[in-house]
């Protein structure tokens, strides 16, 4: 259990700039990852935050939270206190915000075995627009919509 105690052997000024390191970090590749429209600028952002529910980002910030309390055991309180409680409400926010849209109500729209598929108009990544009027003529076919990005 020694990895357990290790934090606290860290100096307490270095424990409260880890706290602020962790948290403004995974809150700044949100904002990377919510203001870049194209992948190639998201910095790696999609790798921790695309999952259903995005562990390793709540780890990292609830471990920089973490951090912040444990500091607070070390040496003056009153300035460590100010960052935990300016950290606490966006930590909090992120991780309500996460859980909740991570739960998908069920769609109204799902399709059952015989239904006729409902209309739609999908672009393709050239820009083209597939809509189901015009594959109507055709024979009957599985349609396969993914969920996600890739």
């Amino acid at each position: 259990m020694a990895w357990v105690r290790a934090p606290l052997l860290l100096p307490s000024r270095s424990m409260i700039w880890i706290s602020i390191l962790l948290v403004s970090g995974a809150l700044a590749l949100i904002g990377v990852n919510l203001a870049s429209e194209s992948p190639e600028h998201q910095l790696g952002a999609s790798l921790l935050i695309r999952g259903r529910i995005p562990w390793l980002l709540l780890l990292t910030l609830w471990g920089g939270v973490a951090f912040a309390v444990a500091a607070l055991f070390r040496g003056r309180v009153l300035p460590k206190l100010g960052v935990l409680l300016l950290e606490i409400p966006p930590v909090a926010f992120v991780t309500w915000y996460v859980l909740v849209g991570s739960t998908l109500p069920a769609h109204v729209l799902a399709v059952e075995v015989g239904d006729p598929f409902p209309a739609y108009a999908l672009e393709n990544q050239d820009g083209a627009l597939h809509q189901l009027e015009a594959l109507e003529k055709r024979a009957p076919a599985l349609y396969i919509f993914y969920r996600g990005h890739w």
